[in-house]
């Protein structure tokens, strides 16, 4: 697991996005995301820049499904 600070949503939301890369073999969408936790899409964009700015994901540029977990 990543050693960095993470609030509760954002430690939750690695979660969810782990859960779902392995189930499917890929990282799900902003948009999937938002459908699977029940947040708007603002809400998770806004949890995936924290996650980026704390170093627990890095965005992939040229990538449809643009970031992935560290």
């Amino acid at each position: 697991m990543i050693d960095v600070q993470l609030t509760k949503a954002q430690a939750e939301m690695r979660v969810v996005i782990d859960r779902l890369t392995r189930r499917y073999g890929y990282t799900p969408t902003i948009n999937e995301l938002s459908q699977k936790t029940g947040k708007s899409f603002s809400q998770v964009h806004r949890l995936m820049s924290g996650l980026v700015e704390r170093g627990a994901a890095e965005r992939v540029a040229g990538k449809a499904r643009a970031f992935k977990l560290l």
